[in-house]
């Protein structure tokens, strides 16, 4: 294919990421930081992961083994996933996390994380994901389309592999990148629903390109995928934009204001009961 069909191909695969993370996060040093230490994370999972498909390989030639391979590599990742969270929200000791920095912002008399900031955090660990899984997945082997030639699938002669290869990292990254974005979200607001949503929405996904192995299934499978990562992607984006433009209070800090406030117009009261019993006693 030469280096046009490779720049079109790495282009189609990876320029939407690139872009949002032109934007969004290689423009803070912090964050930067932060995406290369989650990258690193992500690519030692992706290594266990491989270590796994390598004891069982090879496999036979029917959809149940690899079906099942695919679910503990989903597992894994979203394993990883509430790894990160925990890590994120509760590593007392760790820089990069929320508790830390609040303090630290408290320390030098800073406005403390916004909900813009801890969904920049939230992207940041998504796009890292994301490129680890394509780098691992589609950029680890697309310089073979340098040749004069291009690979098709028996089961799939109407794409070539690497534009499957190509529209299935485009589908996935949308997924992985705000399906985080998702996660962090309801988890912080405490609903379960929408937390629970996203490993299930990339099982669904992952489940989806072996469809691939089914003679013409690519026809079904790509136009599915990316339609699953962009709406995961665009809902992803329409929280981002609530959170940013008109943030709401967490149910559990709103929770704690109101017991705070219960508590200051209790004490208040029984202050003011002592104060008039001492009137009545000098009456």
């Amino acid at each position: 294919m030469g280096w046009t069909g490779f720049l079109g191909l790495f282009l189609l695969g990876c320029s939407p990421l690139a872009a949002v993370g032109s934007v969004c996060i290689f423009p803070k040093s912090f964050l930067l930081l932060l995406a290369l230490g989650s990258a690193f994370f992500w690519l030692l999972t992706l290594f266990l992961i491989s270590a796994l498909f390598r004891a069982w390989a090879p496999l036979p030639a029917s959809p149940g083994p690899y079906a099942a391979l695919v679910l503990v590599a989903v597992l894994v990742q979203e394993l990883a996933r509430v790894g990160i969270w925990r890590f994120h929200r509760q590593a007392a000791g760790s820089v990069l996390s929320v508790r830390v920095l609040q303090r630290i912002a408290a320390e030098q008399g800073d406005a403390p994380l916004s909900a813009a900031d801890r969904a920049s955090l939230a992207l940041t660990h998504g796009l890292s994901h994301a490129a680890v899984h394509s780098a691992f997945f589609f950029l680890a082997w697309l310089p073979l389309s340098l040749g004069d030639g291009t690979i098709y699938s028996p089961h799939c002669p109407h794409m070539s592999y690497f534009l499957v290869g190509a529209l299935s990292t485009l589908g996935l990254a949308a997924l992985l990148a705000g399906g985080m974005v998702l996660f962090f979200d309801g988890l912080e607001r405490r609903e379960v629903g929408r937390a629970a949503a996203v490993p299930m929405a990339h099982a669904a996904a992952a489940l989806l390109t072996l469809l691939n192995l089914a003679d013409g299934g690519c026809m079904v499978s790509m136009p599915l995928l990316l339609a699953g990562g962009g709406g995961v992607a665009a809902y992803a984006a329409r929280v981002w934009w609530q959170r940013t433009t008109s943030p709401s209070v967490p149910p559990r800090l709103l929770a704690a204001r109101r017991a705070a406030a219960a508590g200051v117009a209790l004490s208040g009261d029984a202050g003011g009961s002592i104060l008039a019993g001492e009137r009545e006693r000098e009456r």
